[in-house]
């Protein structure tokens, strides 16, 4: 793997200096040969079962860990290995307490940006009119100690879109951002692509990063096994084809097991998953079992392939590899 200079984050195979107690009692590593390129104007989900392993990497990513061995560069410039260096061109968030609660939510965001050469009265209605158009409406003029941690998060992560720095570092992959919090995320991405900066956010929800990234890396067991696009990752590890809606999905799930033996029927969240197989990939095929079969479902839908979904698929081949070595 070389370096070029269009790769902002260049890691090879790098290791951390943390170690686990292993199985056998031998010390092992908690990241070991880690490799991934994260390019200019990318937005990059990084996701795993383990958040001390996805907090870690980010910190090391971002300089604020020292790592033990391998090769890192950022923007260009070699990170040592023991040093930790306070990086200009990054912003970083760890947590959500650089949201000063003395103020209110737009106040904040007029008060990170005064020194930007704009004028102040432009500046505030276009911020003001962002923060509508994104969802963040009402709590524009809601004092901060009243924002839960998610909402400060988000608010600094505005707050790092506006800054000088290239690489922004969103590290809070145990927070819960709902629905609305996601899509404000997804907002504030696509505008950090617009403005040529890098976003890099750890999380383990699935959907946030299908709204939010166009890459996503996964790590499992302490190494990248996965690391590519979405659209890529959603298309080639997503083996659902269809999703059943009835309130007999239970029936049904006995059934059609019978019915489609090269495919696996799950029953999950009162909903039939049919997952694909060599024998059958054609939705018509399977709808055409399903009426077969005597029933009629309420609702028979193709599915649009999810991150979700790709992500069990991918942990549950990797977990079933490690098994058989």
């Amino acid at each position: 793997m070389d370096y070029a200079p269009e790769h902002v984050v260049f890691m090879e195979h790098v290791a951390s200096g943390e170690h686990y107690a292993g199985a056998d009692g031998k010390p092992k590593r908690a990241l070991a040969d880690i490799s991934v390129l994260i390019r200019k104007s990318e937005t990059w989900g990084i996701i795993g079962p383990s958040l001390f392993e996805v907090k870690l990497l980010l910190e090391i990513m971002a300089n604020i860990k020292p790592y033990d061995g391998g090769r890192c560069v950022l923007m260009e410039q070699g990170m040592l290995r023991r040093k930790r260096v306070i990086l200009r061109h990054v912003f970083y968030l760890g947590n959500a307490d650089m949201v000063y609660d003395n103020m209110k939510a737009l106040e904040y965001l007029m008060f990170v940006t005064g020194k930007l050469p704009i004028d102040k009265v432009d500046l505030q209605e276009k911020i003001f009119e962002q923060m509508i158009e994104y969802g963040l409406g009402p709590i524009s003029l809601t004092p901060n100690y009243l924002l839960t941690k998610e909402e400060k998060a988000v608010l600094a992560l505005f707050a790092a879109a506006y800054s000088g720095s290239l690489i922004i570092i969103f590290n809070l992959p145990e927070y819960d951002f709902d629905e609305v919090l996601a899509g404000v995320i997804a907002r504030l991405s696509a505008f950090i692509r617009e403005k040529g900066k890098t976003l890099v956010l750890g999380s383990q929800n699935c959907h946030l990063i299908e709204k939010a990234c166009s890459h996503s890396a996964v790590l499992q067991d302490g190494k990248i096994i996965f690391s590519d696009t979405v659209d890529n990752f959603r298309n080639n590890y997503d083996p659902v084809i269809v999703t059943i809606q009835d309130k007999q999905a239970e029936t049904m799930a006995e059934k059609l097991a019978e019915l489609l033996p090269g495919c696996q029927v799950i029953l999950k969240n009162n909903r039939l998953m049919i997952s694909s197989s060599s024998q059958e990939k054609d939705p018509g095929m399977i709808y055409k079992r399903v009426l077969e079969a005597g029933f009629i479902p309420e609702r028979m839908e193709i599915n649009p392939k999810t991150v979700q979904n790709a992500y069990e698929e991918l942990i549950r081949r990797h977990d079933l590899q490690k098994q058989l070595l």
